[in-house]
């Protein structure tokens, strides 16, 4: 496939080099007849009638160049053949006109040599084809109007002729090894360009996924300030507005966990974040609830404490702020229970409220049950709220990973 697309970039430039080299036979031949007149070899009507036939077809290769023909590689190549033999047989027949092997004008084949190289880029078997065929023609004429092949200045001519074939294949070979070389290094160049692009692209994806993750690490955090700060500053809320008299060292507790939380939150920030185990965690939902003194409060306490992952403790500890939180404000329970049993294959997490509540399979658009279900979804869990006992009870299901690897 790369190889056909270097042969279609020389065809092209085969095609435009036939429109040059024509044009140039055309200047050639024209200009050089103000020279015939001092020869005083011919008739000048045969150098006139002579020239006009040479720049007749190279005017006709010109046109058939620019033509729709020019789509063809072999048509064009075609037509390279025959300029180069256009001009190689007037040069020759010009000669033989003006003296013979006697005459300067055979240079001018060694001339029709060079200028063929620079403008049409041939191979080197091509080359050699069509120069060759020049010699021969030379030699035919030459000897067909009577000169003598043992005659010094034939032997000459035929032998500057030739090095000049020698030197025009060499030099058509290496023209197309030069622009091998620089079609593979644009070929390189495009490929390093388009990687270069793509590793743009790929570092602008990139920063722009660190600035999604910084916005959501902020947006967490948000929720995180709500579940839990908000959540104990809603229950100091409720102490101070209760009618009952409260001892003050409940609301101390309240406070001191909320002040507690910020510092936690000032060492997320920081990138030092402090995560309770699950039992610390319940043995202060339990204390915050005792701290507001209007409900009765059963927990079943872990005997061992149970192990869970950093990154799931994180969550879960912002699942039970957001769901503390819920019980403050919107329900009306007096008793609650709430505790933890561990399976092999499962974490149960439970509370439960001695008042009715909506029946909650896990899925929110919005509100505190979204944070819920978000949180559960990033550490694979499973939270739900069903009536049990005229009342409610909500469930998280955390996967044992302790139990599995067991």
């Amino acid at each position: 496939m790369q190889n056909a697309t270097f042969e279609a970039e020389i065809a092209l430039k085969i095609a435009r080099g036939v429109s040059v080299a024509s044009a140039l036979v055309i200047f050639a031949f024209f200009s050089f007849a103000f020279v015939d007149p001092f020869f005083h070899k011919a008739n000048p009507q045969e150098f006139i009638f002579f020239r006009v036939i040479v720049i007749t077809i190279a005017l006709a290769v010109l046109m058939l160049s620019v033509s729709p023909l020019r789509a063809l590689p072999w048509v064009m190549r075609l037509l390279g053949f025959l300029i180069v033999t256009d001009a190689g047989y007037g040069v020759s027949r010009l000669t033989l006109m003006t003296g013979g092997v006697q005459s300067p004008y055979w240079t001018m084949l060694m001339l029709t040599f060079f200028g063929g190289s620079m403008v049409l880029r041939f191979s080197a078997f091509e080359a050699f084809f069509i120069y060759a065929l020049q010699v021969v023609i030379y030699a035919f004429v030459m000897l067909n109007g009577g000169e003598s092949f043992t005659h010094p200045a034939f032997l000459t001519s035929v032998g500057g002729i030739t090095v000049a074939l020698a030197v025009t294949v060499t030099g058509n070979w290496y023209i197309r090894k030069l622009e091998r070389v620089d079609f593979e290094l644009r070929k390189s160049l495009a490929v390093a360009n388009e990687r270069l692009q793509r590793s743009v692209g790929e570092l602008e994806y990139q920063n722009q996924q660190t600035e999604l993750k910084h916005l959501q690490d902020k947006l967490w955090l948000a929720h995180d300030l709500h579940d839990t700060v908000g959540a104990q500053l809603s229950q100091i809320c409720v102490i101070v507005e209760n009618d009952r008299e409260i001892p003050r060292v409940h609301l101390g507790v309240l406070a001191h966990a909320a002040l507690e939380n910020v510092r936690n939150f000032a060492h997320i920030l920081k990138g030092e974040e402090k995560i309770d185990s699950l039992r610390a965690q319940l043995l202060k939902v339990k204390q915050s609830f005792v701290a507001l003194g209007r409900y009765e409060i059963s927990f079943d306490e872990p005997l061992e404490e149970i192990t869970i992952e950093a990154f799931s403790l994180l969550h879960i500890e912002r699942i039970l702020a957001e769901w503390t939180a819920n019980i403050i404000r919107h329900s009306h329970a007096r008793r609650i229970a709430f505790g933890v049993r561990e399976r092999r294959e499962v974490i149960l997490l439970w509370f439960f409220q001695d008042r009715p509540a909506f029946t909650w399979r896990g899925v929110a658009e919005r509100g505190g049950l979204k944070g819920i279900a978000e949180r559960a979804r990033q550490i694979g869990a499973q939270a739900q709220i069903r009536s049990h006992r005229e009342g409610a009870l909500f469930l998280l299901r955390i996967k044992n990973k302790q139990g599995d690897n067991g």
